[in-house]
């Protein structure tokens, strides 16, 4: 089984990689790991010109050639994101805009891709009752795009100082049996 890991933070070893590492915790060694970290790849923003309606490709050629790769031939995408201003961060929101190329070839071109399933972990600070909406609708359609099925998500409040979720094992549990759950079922 292929699991691709989004790791949607641009600050390393904090809130969302510590979930991200406790969700991937019951993998066994059949299961493959792809790493994504936005932050840290050459990703220009979309430009809204639709050649990807056109041609079936993105007109920007950099890192999003090789993310694309990966998010098709993927089983299993698990995404881990904190929430910046009710949304994700700059890097990650590139990378999911760059998506649109996906859902061109999808919904314009009729192209069918692999099966797979998502799940979202999220972590922002504040308590707002709508904290996680925005990203939980974005997540939906960008795994829709490229034939991800959403799965489902965690969702933690609260959570501000760097590495603060590391210290709530009851949320270290739940996350890691979310893990042991979404990697040991089928895609459907």
């Amino acid at each position: 089984m292929k699991i691709v890991a989004i790791m949607g933070s641009p600050r390393r070893g904090g809130n969302s990689d510590i979930m991200l590492d406790a969700f991937l915790s019951p993998r066994d060694s059949l299961h493959s790991l792809e790493w994504i970290v936005p932050s840290r790849l050459n990703l220009g923003f979309c430009r809204g010109c639709r050649f990807c309606e056109a041609m079936g490709r993105c007109i920007l050629r950099d890192d999003m050639d090789e993310v694309g790769e990966k998010l098709l031939e993927a089983d299993k995408v698990v995404l881990s994101s904190p929430v910046f201003f009710y949304g994700f961060p700059a890097s990650l929101k590139a990378l999911v805009d760059r998506a649109q190329v996906f859902w061109s070839r999808k919904y314009k071109m009729g192209e069918k891709f692999k099966p797979k399933e998502g799940f979202l972990l999220a972590v922002g600070a504040t308590s707002g009752g709508k904290l996680f909406e925005g990203i939980v609708l974005t997540t939906r359609y960008f795994f829709d795009a490229w034939g991800c099925e959403y799965r489902g998500g965690l969702f933690f409040r609260g959570f501000d100082q760097k590495g603060a979720i590391g210290e709530c094992q009851e949320c270290l549990e739940e996350i890691k049996e979310a893990g042991r759950s979404f990697l040991s079922s089928k895609n459907s």
